[in-house]
């Protein structure tokens, strides 16, 4: 994509005698410059430093952060590693990502309802419960999954999924809500 912006970029303007360096150069300057303060923002989010995200917006824009990016921030909480918050700290997630220029997924984790219990596997190898109804949800950015459990950082769906635990295994699917 961003090799398409350079070409029509540098189509786009009046032809003149310049190194392709230099066109290249100038092009990438402004179309960089458009987006370097969601860029940012979503930097400082990927590293898991949500507090310097929100710190960064204030100073930027004088104002206090949106509550999108407090929320996001609130998401994380360890308070939110229980059963039954995984769909508001979903949208909390979904929301924020897709503030962020991402394209966020909901994905639902499901079991047997006749042994709905999930468990998630802590860092610690302490087990927190994730649902007692057979229904999980939590967010994919790319090709990590985000929730209460996994931290700002997120998991890769592989890992995510080998610390997921339920009595009668596990399926998943991307959906349109939590």
């Amino acid at each position: 994509m961003f090799g398409l912006l350079l070409v029509v970029g540098a189509a786009s303007g009046p032809v003149q005698a310049a190194s392709p360096m230099v066109a290249a150069t100038v092009v990438q300057a402004s179309v960089l410059a458009a987006n370097t303060f969601q860029v940012k923002l979503l930097a400082y989010v990927a590293r898991g430093d949500i507090a310097g995200a929100i710190t960064m917006y204030q100073l930027h824009t004088g104002r206090a952060a949106p509550a999108w990016l407090v929320d996001l921030q609130a998401a994380y909480n360890v308070a939110n590693q229980t059963a039954g918050r995984c769909q508001q700290v979903a949208q909390f997630i979904h929301t924020a990502y897709g503030k962020l220029g991402q394209t966020p997924q909901y994905i639902a984790f499901k079991t047997d309802e006749t042994k709905p219990y999930m468990v998630f596997e802590l860092a610690n190898a302490k087990h927190a419960s994730v649902s007692r109804t057979g229904y999980h949800v939590a967010v994919r950015v790319g090709d990590m999954i985000h929730d209460a459990y996994t931290g700002p950082f997120g998991m890769k769906l592989s890992d995510y999924l080998s610390r997921l635990h339920a009595q009668k295994g596990i399926t998943w699917e991307v959906v349109s809500k939590p």
